[in-house]
């Protein structure tokens, strides 16, 4: 289908004679349309992917893993619909728009339990015809017990002799091989700069070189299959070629018929050749990112310093009068509603942990190989894009750092006033530091040059431009579950199951050493439970779903002949997230405050408030919401929140290296897994009820608990966790938008925003909205449908998020002054 034909032309007065083919009179235009689509039509699950799975795991049985992923890739790319929306940037994800695809072979337990139930994606519905019911429920048959999940409990099972089934459903950790995993920032300047078809020869010689002997036999499956997927990435761009070409020949407008025929032109050329424009540029860098996606949806394929990448071909352009800026501006107009069209849908736990955040961020600032400020031009444009379409993708981050221009960090401000909680702040040097530690143990070490060509990617995790990956996340523990069973004697109270040890009738302690001691022995065991099942998640990821096109998209990969799932990225990493870890802290400081510091309450008497989720013990509530709480910069409260999670990482440390051999930093971040868990989970000893989102980021404070001012808090969110032995952490702070108006507003919030990176902080991102509009939006949502409000390490349409999230973020504290 088209709507191309829907181009008139325009009375307004005419556009200079460059730009290329696009009709820029009709251009804003589309751009208002084709949002306006994906902000009003519900999602809908294609069933081409299932058919195709179904189809080529018969046709190529007894084939390596690696082919027939191969081979999947290639009948979707070959075979799946295409069609042309409007948009001069070609390509979806599916075969229809606003499509999503399931991704059945990491989990299908969903399909059987949820059915029925409403399913939200990335923008919100998301509807499942009868034909794609069907067809999963085939799939379903087809991969039960064969599926990632699937092998990873049972090998887990049969070499421990332990069903790791209750600890997930306890909500101690979210398996997250049941999910598609993300992948980091793949090579977009060698596509842009060599193209598919240099890659192709080299792929080819090395594949020819390979001694076919037993040893090889890994090496050989995989360039084999790497050669299927490169080529089928350029047969997609030409099946575009062709659809514009046909298209065209049947068009009588000359306008549309000109801008047709230049997609054919450059869908001909990208990405199987260099790049020789911006429009081209473009192009070939949607193309390679749609592939990813394709392959393997899922959070975190960002595209990394993209403002910095594509400056070259944009400067040439510009320089050369071939586009004018408001042009370029369009253009990433146009690339923005692509980025939003792209969804996922992979159970509704999934859907509550992510909110429909697919992980696209776009890094912007930092410095150069040299250290020298490395921003752009093109970069504030991005800020400007961000500021006009108000998306939720891709998101944007700042790596900040001293150097940076006055001009830049205005048009920083003005995007983050604009209300979408973007971009949000990295602290660029800590990155770097962080980079140098991590991979300096990895054999070869790490350059400074490499170490400063950092990137945000997902939520708030970072690594190395082109050169690594996050192949697996651990799977994420939940630091306020062993609160509350630690309570219980190694119980979880929900599900009432055993899932921690005996470490003692918690009301017979006689100190708060013990209550600690006990804590930390139910997280040792925690996480022996989490790194032995992830690690065994990483093989089966490496059996069931090897990622063939995306690691020949990674620096080291092609040269070791070596998937990214095995390792083989020049900086390949293991990401475990924890959640919750500022409540797990809080709870056990109200212990020791109300118990044994100031015996205001026996243990047994917080027990039993906790038990019945304080129904009729409001008096105790109050004191354990009121105890000495992390945020307001009290030296002996943040003392021990220091303390915390240094023994959390010493804990996890304990446990040995990653499956990769190398020790692995902890991610203390929360998506919206805060929500998830806090629903598993009942009362606890901060004054939090049973079934409420647990607090958000990893060194926020609780809401309703920072009463002694913006800079105690930033202060106390900056110094709360080691953020170079930490692999990320983060950090929400909510502002009146009053109080970010006028160039007061804008020096208040600079000024705070080099203050928390002078402390030290990692992390920090803005909420500019107040709390009485998002009461108003859930009452009125329709009145409210684009207000985007950040939620982690992401923006989200807030009247489409769960409930949970949304009364969390309203509840956060609002700073007026």
């Amino acid at each position: 289908m088209t709507n191309l034909s829907m181009i008139k032309d325009s009375e307004s007065s005419a556009t200079p004679s460059m730009g290329y083919g696009i009709d820029w009179n009709t251009a804003e235009d589309r751009v208002k349309e084709l949002k306006n689509f994906l902000m009003n039509a519900p999602q809908v699950m294609d069933p081409e992917r299932l058919q195709f799975l179904n189809e080529v795991y018969k046709e190529y049985q007894g084939e390596s893993t690696f082919y027939i992923r191969a081979k999947l890739f290639e009948r979707v790319l070959t075979k799946k619909n295409i069609f042309l929306d409007g948009n001069p940037i070609v390509g979806t994800l599916t075969g229809v728009r606003a499509g999503v695809y399931a991704y059945p072979e990491w989990n299908v337990s969903w399909i059987k339990e949820e059915m029925q139930m409403a399913k939200m994606a990335s923008l919100g519905e998301m509807k499942i015809p009868a034909e794609t019911q069907e067809l999963l429920e085939k799939t379903y048959k087809l991969w039960k017990g064969r599926t990632c999940i699937d092998l990873n409990n049972k090998l887990f099972k049969e070499k421990y002799g332990i069903n790791p089934k209750p600890y997930a459903k306890a909500g101690m950790y979210y398996e997250n091989v049941s999910v598609a995993s993300g992948s980091g920032i793949a090579d977009y300047p060698m596509a842009l700069n060599k193209g598919l078809r240099w890659l192709i020869d080299d792929v080819k010689k090395r594949f020819e070189d390979c001694p076919t002997t037993l040893e090889n036999k890994e090496k050989h499956d995989l360039y084999r299959s790497m050669l299927v997927t490169l080529e089928a990435v350029i047969a997609h761009s030409h099946r575009y070629a062709d659809l514009a070409e046909k298209t065209a020949a049947d068009e009588s407008d000359p306008k549309t018929k000109k801008e047709l025929l230049e997609i054919a032109e450059i869908c001909r050329r990208v990405p199987e050749f260099p790049a020789r424009n911006f429009r081209e540029a473009i192009q070939s860098f949607w193309f390679i990112h749609l592939a990813i996606e394709i392959e393997q949806m899922a959070c975190a394929t960002s595209p990394g310093r993209y403002g910095q990448y594509m400056y070259p071909f944009f400067k040439k352009d510009i320089d050369e009068g071939n586009l004018t800026r408001e042009q370029v501006s369009t253009l990433l107009k146009f690339q923005w509603i692509k980025h939003l069209e792209l969804a996922e849908y992979q159970g509704n736990s999934y859907a509550l942990t992510l909110s429909g955040h697919t992980g696209q961020s776009i890094t912007i600032g930092g410095v150069d190989a040299d250290g020298n400020d490395a921003s752009t031009e093109l970069e504030e444009m991005l800020l400007d894009t961000q500021v006009k379409m108000k998306n939720i993708q891709p998101t944007l981050t700042l790596l900040y750092h001293p150097k940076m221009k006055d001009s830049y960090l205005k048009k920083v401000v003005e995007c983050i006033r604009g209300g979408s909680g973007q971009p949000q702040i990295l602290n660029n040097n800590v990155v770097i530091q962080r980079n140098l530690s991590r991979f300096g143990q990895y054999e070869g070490g790490i350059s400074l040059e490499d170490a400063r060509n950092c990137g945000n990617y997902g939520c708030v995790s970072t690594g190395i431009c082109g050169k690594g990956s996050f192949i697996t996340q651990e799977d994420q523990p939940c630091l306020a579950k062993i609160v509350e069973v630690m309570l219980n004697n190694g119980k979880c109270p929900v599900t009432k199951k055993k899932v921690g040890v005996e470490t003692g009738d918690p009301a017979e302690f006689t100190s708060f050493d013990e209550v600690y001691d006990a804590y930390k022995k139910q997280l040792d065991h925690l996480f022996n439970i989490s790194r032995k099942h992830s690690d065994l998640s990483q093989m089966a990821r490496l059996q069931v779903v090897p990622s063939v096109f995306r690691s020949a998209m990674y620096d080291g990969c092609i040269e070791k002949g070596v998937c990214e799932e095995a390792g083989g990225t020049r900086f390949p990493q293991v990401n475990p997230i924890m959640t919750a870890g500022i409540d797990a802290a809080n709870s056990l400081l109200a212990i020791k405050h109300l118990v044994f510091d100031t015996k205001k309450l026996t243990m047994q008497e917080m027990l039993d408030a906790i038990k019945s989720n304080f129904e009729g013990c409001e008096d105790i509530r109050k004191m354990c919401f009121e105890a000495p709480k992390h945020g307001n910069d009290q030296p002996e409260v943040e003392g021990f929140v220091q303390q915390y999670y240094k023994d959390v990482d010493a804990i996890h440390h304990a446990q040995g290296p990653d499956c990769f051999g190398y020790r692995t930093p902890l991610d203390a971040y929360s998506l919206s897994y805060h929500n998830y868990f806090g629903a598993l989970m009942g009362a606890l000893p901060n004054g939090r009820k049973a079934g409420v989102a647990l607090t958000d980021g990893s060194v926020s404070a609780m809401p309703g608990t920072d009463h002694e001012g913006i800079t105690a808090l930033i202060k106390s969110g900056a110094e709360a966790i080691d953020t170079v032995r930490y692999g990320a952490n983060h950090f929400n702070v909510k502002f009146s938008p009053s109080i970010m108006e006028g160039p007061q507003g804008a020096r208040t919030l600079v000024s705070l925003i080099k203050t928390y990176c002078d402390f030290g902080g990692s992390h920090i991102q803005f909420n500019c909205v107040d709390s009485k509009t998002l009461k108003d939006a859930q009452v009125n949502p329709k009145e409210y449908s684009d207000l985007v409000v950040r939620v982690a390490g992401f923006s989200a349409y807030f009247t489409r998020l769960d409930m949970g999230v949304q009364n969390e973020i309203i509840k956060r504290t609002e700073y007026n002054s």
